[in-house]
């Protein structure tokens, strides 16, 4: 009988075997020898055990440790009452603490204080099945410092499903936060920048198929929705006024192959306004220099290009008004030549009525060349202006019945005079000049047709705002007369030159185009402002503002008189040019005087200071090489001081009211002058000593 012998045996061997359908197996052998009664081994008896799935338990339960272990990631367990069960190097590593440190302990001991309300609300939505799988959060780390966490929560259950513990993955966001919040205040800097500023600023790529980017400034630029621009991309280019399109398309391309683009033009908005843009882009390239975006910014310079022509129409007046200052003195004094000798001509001459009529003519002729001077001297400010305290209404009205009579009867007339219009410091003969000048312009816009000519004067109070839109204004109190007419209209090229000197929309002949000028002038000295608004078909008025003046109200009107002749009264007529001074001693004797000349102003000094009763009157040129008028009057006065002097002068400008006054001249004739003014400033001169 075979038994088992007490030989050695072989237990729990872990092989792995082949089975009959040829699957590996894991096995657990068990091998004990067998051994006949000799004691002899006569076999051995094999147990074997199918040990695979717990092979393979084990080899996960290694896997997965070793996972933990490699992972990036934070990965901690947890009781429920919050002590950490596990803690892997990914753990030690971004929050600096050791394993044997930390296991064991609160997890707490990770969270900043502001940070527990949210973690105990975590853990009752965990505990009650409602898990939030991942949320972002701060966590402190050993040495203090604050990190960005994102945290993955996951329960432990035990076999019967309840929930042991709470697993936990944390991964350091720190690094993209600050990544994400650089970013967001990126974005939030370009936003402000972008949509604050008062330039449209755009992005675009490089085929201009379309905007990447336009800010809410074009909405209030070019009076289009963004939306639209994103829409339809090319509606900003049919914004362009025909006339500036093809330049900026042509541009367009230039900058496609160069790469430069700065370009204005104007732009006409849906409201039919007009404005005047500066566009510029700027390339953006990238690492092979290839242009991958467009940005641009586009500016309104609207109100600098008014301000820039405002300017050079400034500088225009005062270029044409220095200009006129220097020649005016020797026009004005070869038209005194020439209205002097011409009525004295008149005088003596007798029984030729055809000779007569020709020096009419010349003397009309010489009257226009004076107007013309004065005109100028008027637009640029260079003529001196007797202005009082006046009314406008009774001036208007005076206007208006001089123009009723010379404008036809197929133009109507609509007025409307203001009675409560304040009281302004002004030249009545100056606005008369102007209403006409404004009138007769109307006429001829109507031309050839009815129509209607409205003059409106009214109380107009200029505020803060209004006052803004026009340079010349300040706030206040104006009389705003306003001339308006149904005419034709200008288009905007002739509004920007109306004020031009010699600039004239009227046929050779019709006009000398200084009359709006001479408005301009006129506007200005009186500290006033003058606006024009037009369109064509459409008529024109024109605004012009008389800031309000109290004090006492002057009365407007006009004398005349005749020649007063003389008794032989002693008067000494001085001026350098000798064709002048021999008219004046022939003027002056004709009108019963007795008269020596002087060409030389020290010479005539020296001969009154040699007699100081010689003469009674002295009537003196003021611009004379060597000494001025004003200053020979001076110097008259130290050698008689009741000496009366009478001063000429052709540009009035150079001249102030207190050196005339100190001077003691009592009065200034402007050149050139008729025998008639000159015989009553004479005489008035004289008066007072032949009342003695």
């Amino acid at each position: 009988m075979e038994v088992i012998c007490s030989g050695v045996s072989k237990l729990g061997i872990i092989e792995q075997l082949v089975g009959r359908d040829g699957k590996k197996l894991w096995v657990s052998t068990d091998k004990v020898p067998v051994c006949n009664q000799n004691g002899q081994v006569v076999g051995v008896i094999v147990m074997a055990h199918d040990i695979t799935m717990t092979k393979s338990k084990d080899e996960n339960i290694r896997t997965l440790a070793a996972i933990v272990e490699d992972s990036g990631d934070a990965i901690i367990s947890k009781t429920l009452d919050g002590h950490i069960l596990s803690w892997n190097l990914a753990a030690e590593q971004m929050f600096g603490y050791t394993a044997s440190e930390i296991i064991g302990r609160p997890l707490k001991i990770l969270f900043p204080p502001d940070r527990y309300v949210e973690e105990d609300e975590k853990m009752n939505r965990v505990a009650g099945g409602d898990i939030t799988p991942r949320f972002e959060t701060v966590r402190i780390r050993k040495d203090g410092q604050r990190i960005d966490v994102a945290v993955t929560i996951s329960p432990i259950k035990d076999s019967d499903g309840n929930v042991v513990g709470v697993s936990r993955i944390i991964r350091d966001i720190t690094d993209r936060k600050r990544a994400i919040d650089a970013l967001r205040e990126s974005e939030t800097r370009f936003r402000e920048l972008a949509e604050y500023i008062d330039e449209v600023f755009w992005i675009a790529d490089p085929e201009e198929a379309k905007k990447l980017y336009i800010s809410p400034a074009y909405e209030r630029i070019w009076g289009i929705t963004c939306q639209s621009a994103y829409e339809k991309p090319h509606m900003w280019l049919d914004a362009i006024r025909p006339g500036d399109r093809d330049r900026v398309i042509r541009a367009l391309e230039i900058k496609r192959t160069q790469g430069t683009y700065d370009e204005e033009y104007r732009i006409i908005r849906p409201d039919g306004t007009e404005r005047c843009i500066r566009d510029r882009a700027f390339p953006v390239r990238d690492a092979a220099g290839a242009i991958r975006r467009w940005v641009g910014v586009a500016e309104d310079v609207t109100k600098y290009r008014n301000l820039e022509e405002q300017l050079r129409q400034t500088q225009k007046m005062e270029a044409i008004g220095t200009l006129a200052g220097g020649i005016a003195h020797d026009f004005n004094n070869t038209l005194a030549a020439i209205n002097g000798y011409t009525e004295l001509s008149q005088m003596i001459l007798t029984g030729n009525d055809q000779v007569r009529r020709y020096l009419d003519s010349v003397l009309q002729a010489a009257s226009r060349a004076a107007d013309l001077v004065r005109q100028i001297l008027t637009f640029s400010r260079q003529e001196r202006v007797e202005r009082r305290l006046i009314q406008l209404r009774p001036v208007v009205a005076e206007t208006i019945k001089l123009l009723r009579a010379s404008i036809p009867s197929t133009i109507e007339f609509n007025i409307s005079l203001a009675t409560n219009a304040p009281t302004v410091l002004a030249d009545a003969t100056q606005i008369h000049q102007i209403l006409m000048n404004l009138g007769t312009n109307a006429c001829h816009a109507m031309k050839g047709r009815p129509g209607r000519l409205e003059i409106k004067l009214e109380r107009c109070p200029i505020d803060v705002a209004q006052a803004a839109t026009q340079p010349r204004l300040r706030p206040g109190l104006y009389a705003r007369v306003s001339v308006s007419d149904t005419g034709s209209g200008m288009d905007q090229a002739t509004l920007r030159r109306i004020f031009e000197p010699f600039f004239t929309t009227k046929p050779p002949g019709e006009g000398t185009g200084l009359g709006l000028s001479v408005v301009h002038g006129i506007m200005e000295s009186h500290d006033g402002a003058v606006t024009v608004y037009s369109h064509l078909g459409e008529g024109t008025v024109f605004h012009l503002y008389f800031p309000e003046q109290a004090g006492e109200v002057a009365e407007v009107g006009s004398d005349g008189e005749p020649v007063p002749i003389g008794n032989g009264e002693r008067i000494l007529f001085i001026d350098d040019e000798e064709l002048l001074a021999q008219l004046g001693q022939k003027t002056l004797t004709t009108l019963g005087y007795q008269v020596e000349c002087a060409t030389k102003p020290a010479e005539a000094l020296a001969v009154v200071r040699a007699d100081p009763q010689r003469f009674d009157l002295v009537l003196t040129d003021q611009t004379m090489p060597g000494m001025t008028g004003i200053f020979l009057a001076t110097q008259l006065r130290h050698i008689r001081p009741d000496l009366p002097v009478i001063l000429m002068t052709g540009y009035s400008m150079a001249l102030r009211s207190d050196q005339i006054d100190a001077a003691g001249i009592l009065q200034v004739l402007m050149k050139p002058t008729s025998i008639h003014s000159m015989g009553v400033a004479v005489h008035a001169a004289l008066a007072p000593q032949l009342t003695h």
